[in-house]
């Protein structure tokens, strides 16, 4: 019993680094004005369009999850997140390179859809699609 216990947990483990969500950039479509004002207003951020988020108590669980990602600067807003449930955004702190990919997955994981998120590159906004996989 013991060995099907660790056997679950390691599948449990290792399947949970595995990512259901691609990001892939797409300017096709551009960032709404009150993604644009946020990104002006927080330098060095990333703002997430967040399906379902009504409530910033609600959405404890994604700032839980994005808190624990490599590159999220940890000593901005709280624990690196943003909530803004009104317009159900989240602003992520980035202190490094983040991993997107990672920021999708952490945000589907709280129980949430992510739908895009928008960014400044070299002057540019940038907007990234969270596209579902099928793996």
């Amino acid at each position: 019993m013991k060995t099907l216990g660790l056997i679950i947990f390691l599948f449990v483990s290792f399947s949970s680094l595995a990512s259901d969500y691609d990001a892939v950039v797409d300017n096709t479509l551009t960032c709404s004005e009150q993604m644009t004002e946020l990104l002006n207003q927080y330098p060095n951020t990333a703002v997430v369009r967040v399906k379902g988020l009504v409530c910033d108590s609600c959405g404890i669980g994604i700032r839980i999850g994005l808190a624990k990602v490599d590159g999220v600067d940890k000593s901005k807003f709280t624990k690196g997140v943003l909530l803004d449930s009104s317009n159900q955004y989240v602003v992520i702190a980035n202190g490094q390179s983040v991993d997107f990919k990672i920021i999708f997955q952490k945000i589907h994981d709280a129980g949430y859809d992510p739908m895009h998120l928008c960014y400044i590159e070299q002057g540019n906004i940038t907007r990234v699609k969270a596209n579902k996989t099928n793996s």
